[in-house]
């Protein structure tokens, strides 16, 4: 087993078999609960442009968004494969099992653990043509702040950035930092999309300058 720095461990924190055979239950709930939610576009030609563009995306949600993330793209980018980067922590060895359930798979990278690994592991995938997720704020906060690993990987492969958001008919607010949104079922979902290409990104920007953009058309497009 490798290490990092300071003897931490630098293997991505997994739960055991026998949990994820427990909780596959949680699965199964969460699958009917999220194909009850009924998504509509607020722009059609947005809608045209995401389900015809020919080429792998990465879009970026924020975290408190990110429940109805996975089915978003099972209806709307269902041709491609979808990857989603996780914390290689024990908190992000529970969302592994989440994006399992949800139809993501799953690369377990963060600042303390396999950051670089990771963001190689992402490159391979969006060059092997498929998509990527990322929040950008997560899994921490602070909340509606973007770090800069969702446009670096843009910088690197030099795709489109997706900014992606939801606006909840009916939700319950978590009481976590970034007040995640559970939309309950059978509620309705409006969703807001746009493309920002690599070179309106970052031509004449640095990546934090681009991160900074990214950030704030994605806080313009989200309603609370």
């Amino acid at each position: 087993m490798s290490t990092a720095l300071g003897g931490r461990s630098n293997t991505p924190l997994r739960q055991s078999l026998l949990k994820r055979i427990f909780l596959s239950p949680l699965g199964i709930i969460y699958r009917v609960w999220t194909f009850s939610i009924r998504l509509r576009y607020a722009d059609e030609e947005d809608r045209i442009k995401v389900e015809n563009y020919p080429g792998p995306v990465l879009f970026i949600l924020w975290h408190n968004r990110l429940f109805i993330g996975p089915e978003w793209h099972s209806r709307f980018r269902k041709k491609r494969h979808c990857y989603g980067l996780i914390s290689g922590s024990r908190d992000g060895a529970w969302l592994e099992a989440f994006y399992s359930w949800a139809r993501i798979r799953a690369v377990r990278g963060s600042r303390n653990r396999r950051g670089t690994q990771a963001i190689r592991d992402l490159v391979n995938v969006v060059r092997e043509g498929n998509d990527v997720g990322i929040t950008p704020d997560g899994s921490r906060g602070p909340c509606y702040q973007a770090k800069s690993g969702a446009l670096a990987l843009a910088k690197i492969t030099k795709n489109p950035v997706l900014l992606l958001t939801f606006k909840f008919s009916s939700a319950i607010r978590l009481k976590t930092w970034d007040e995640f949104r559970l939309p309950l079922p059978f509620s309705s979902v409006k969703v807001t999309s746009k493309f920002l290409d690599y070179d309106y990104l970052f031509e004449n920007r640095t990546l934090d300058e681009a991160t900074q953009v990214a950030e704030s058309e994605l806080n313009r497009l989200t309603e609370d």
